[in-house]
């Protein structure tokens, strides 16, 4: 190796000199100072996600890796007495806030399709039915207390009235007062509309069912409704922001997130497994690279006040990885060649 090549390679290798960093400062300068569309195609991106994906969905390591993450988490979870609210940023809370609050209401056959399920009929005529039974049996014991009313006022006032009837068993029976001959009158109509009301009231909770059905879709799908089911998005949020987190672990444990883990991972395979990802992956990312135009990153950093803070910290972790690769003896190799 020639005296200007040493010297070259002795200042790259210096620790107390900034010959790498400011070769990687001018990298990292370069790179966010190039439009995105121009950094890698479309074509190159997209295949390097189905790639990545491929080979993170192959056999179960990512299914395992996540699994052990789970396992870990649980356990800080489980003892997190605090709230979730505790753990949200305010300035995230808020815009948060703005866009659950946001007044919306859905289509009515958009709502219809989405509550007219079995399990919410199923609930909707579980209730109905236990209200008429409750109704029932409270008009049962109204009506046999009014029975028993006036049969004890018509016994008073006609004791003995008409004697006392033989039934055709020849036993006797208490048809020989106004009190008897009303109960019985009485109790006959109701045991009639007993039997009558019985045979409808599956009918009529069928029924019953369909029509609260329609009419919550109707009532969801309403704009005067709007602000009413936004305030209620509003109150659901304040109770899951105020709620323990150890509570809320309680409840996902119930959802089996392992199981999850193996859907997730499922869905990703098949994705990557059909013949048209890559493709149709390029067409999204072209939009997306469209989109941004002549657009860089340095742009975008600048623009949300970030450039200074992420030129100096991707340096530093760029200039890091570079002290490493020229401190290799295939660098010098290759740094040798550069001089013949």
């Amino acid at each position: 190796m020639d005296v200007a090549a040493e010297r070259a390679l002795a200042r790259l290798r210096d620790p107390s000199g900034d010959a790498i960093t400011e070769l990687a400062r001018l990298t990292v300068l370069e790179t966010t100072a190039t439009p995105l569309r121009e950094i890698a195609s479309p074509r190159w991106l997209a295949s390097q996600l189905a790639t990545a994906m491929e080979a993170t969905t192959q056999g179960d390591l990512l299914g395992q890796w996540v699994t052990r993450r789970l396992e870990h988490e649980r356990v800080r979870f489980h003892e997190e007495d605090r709230s979730v609210r505790s753990f949200v940023p305010p300035e995230a809370e808020e815009p948060l806030r703005r866009v659950i609050g946001r007044p919306y209401s859905p289509s009515e056959p958009l709502a219809l399709r989405l509550i007219d399920q079995a399990a919410v009929n199923d609930l909707l005529g579980e209730i109905l039915g236990h209200t008429i039974s409750r109704f029932r049996e409270r008009l049962a014991a109204w009506d046999g207390g009014l029975i028993q009313s006036v049969r004890d006022t018509a016994n008073e006032r006609s004791r003995g009235l008409m004697g006392g009837f033989r039934s055709p068993l020849n036993m006797r029976r208490n048809l020989g007062t106004l009190g008897g001959m009303a109960e019985n009158l009485v109790g006959a109509v109701r045991d009639e509309v007993e039997a009558s009301v019985e045979s409808r009231v599956k009918e009529f909770v069928r029924g019953a069912t369909r029509d609260a059905v329609q009419s919550i879709a109707r009532q969801l799908a309403s704009p005067e409704r709007a602000e009413a089911f936004a305030e209620l998005r509003l109150s659901l949020l304040d109770v899951v922001l105020d709620t323990p987190v150890s509570e809320l672990a309680q409840e996902g444990e119930k959802l089996q997130p392992e199981d999850m883990v193996e859907v997730v991972v499922a869905a990703l395979r098949a994705a990557v497994a059909a013949e048209d990802f890559v493709d149709r992956a390029e067409q999204r990312i072209a939009l997306i690279l469209d989109e941004t135009g002549d657009g860089t990153l340095a742009a975008w950093l600048d623009e949300v006040r970030l450039a200074d803070v992420w030129t100096t910290t991707t340096t530093e972790l760029v200039a890091t990885r570079l002290g490493a690769v020229v401190h290799q003896p295939a660098f010098d190799t290759w740094w040798e060649g550069l001089f013949r």
